[in-house]
C-alpha cells in the first residue's frame, strides 16, 4: 500500500532516506513524500499525496532549541510542516503513527495522543520498532517486472498477449529454505511483462524466477523483494 513519510529534510535527518523508506519499501509498501517539491508543504499537490495514502509515518525531529534564562537548551520545537502534516493527517481521520524525537515537545492536540518515543542516538531500536509494525501491516501480491534478452523478446510477447507464458517464482530465506513457490501467469501491461507474486515481503527473503520458453530456461536468482526489476537470463 501506499505509505506517506513526512520528514525535515535537513541534512541531519538524512537517516530517514538511507533507513526508513528503504526499510518501508522492503516490506513492499510505496512511499510517498513532498521532498521534491518546489511549494510549501502542505499546498493541494502535498494534499493528494497524503490522500492517497492508507497510513502516515510522521517522523517529528528536533526543530528549533528552546532556552531557559541561563541559556541551556530545555526542549525542541517540532518542525513546522511535519507538525502540520500529522496534525492534517488526523483530523481527516486518516492513520498516522507519530516517531517523537526526545526532548521535542509542543502543546494542543498533540497532548492528547500517543507516540513512539525514540532517540536518534539508537536508530537501530527504532528501526526495529518500525519493521514490527510493517510486518504487520497487509501488503498486495508483490508486482515482479521482468526483462528478457532481446533474442527472446518476440517470443515473450506472443506467449504472453496468448495468455500462455507462466513464471515459477519461489521465496527463498537466508538458510536456503523454500518458503513458497508458485506457477503463475506473466501479464503484458504497458509494453511491461509483470507477474503478481503474493508473499509476504521480508527483507531476509530472496526471489528466483524462471521461465520455459520451449527449449529454453530462462531466471533470474536472488531478487530483493525491494527491487523487483527481474532481469531474466538463459541457463
Amino acid at each position: 500500500m501506499k505509505i506517506f513519510v513526512s520528514y525535515s529534510f535537513k541534512a541531519e535527518n538524512r537517516w530517514v532516506d538511507d533507513y526508513v523508506i528503504p526499510l518501508v519499501r522492503c516490506f513492499g509498501h510505496e512511499v510517498l513524500t513532498g521532498r521534491i517539491l518546489d511549494a510549501g508543504p502542505l499546498d493541494e499537490e502535498v494534499r493528494g499525496r497524503m490522500r492517497q495514502c492508507r497510513r502516515v509515518l510522521c517522523f517529528v525531529t528536533r526543530g528549533e532549541p528552546r532556552y531557559d534564562q541561563s541559556g541551556v537548551v530545555v526542549s525542541y520545537a517540532p518542525p513546522d510542516w511535519v507538525r502540520d502534516e500529522l496534525m492534517m493527517t488526523r483530523g481527516a481521520g486518516g492513520d498516522a503513527i507519530e516517531f517523537r524525537e526526545t526532548n521535542v515537545t509542543y502543546g494542543g492536540a498533540a497532548l492528547l495522543r500517543a507516540y513512539v518515543d525514540f532517540d536518534r542516538d539508537q536508530l537501530p531500536k527504532l528501526l526495529k520498532d518500525l519493521a514490527m509494525r510493517l510486518a504487520e501491516w497487509p501488503v498486495g501480491p508483490l508486482q515482479l517486472r521482468l526483462s528478457f534478452p532481446d533474442e527472446f523478446r518476440p517470443e515473450v510477447e506472443q506467449a504472453a498477449n496468448a495468455a500462455t507464458l507462466r513464471a515459477q517464482c519461489s521465496a527463498i530465506d537466508d538458510e536456503g529454505t523454500v518458503r513458497k513457490t508458485d506457477d503463475l501467469l506473466v501479464y503484458l501491461r504497458d509494453g511491461q511483462l509483470v507477474v503478481p507474486f503474493w508473499i509476504k515481503p521480508d527483507p531476509d527473503l530472496s526471489i528466483e524466477i524462471e521461465v520455459t520458453l520451449g527449449a529454453h530456461r530462462l531466471a533470474c536468482r536472488g531478487l530483493s523483494p525491494a527491487v523487483r526489476e527481474a532481469r531474466l537470463l538463459a541457463l
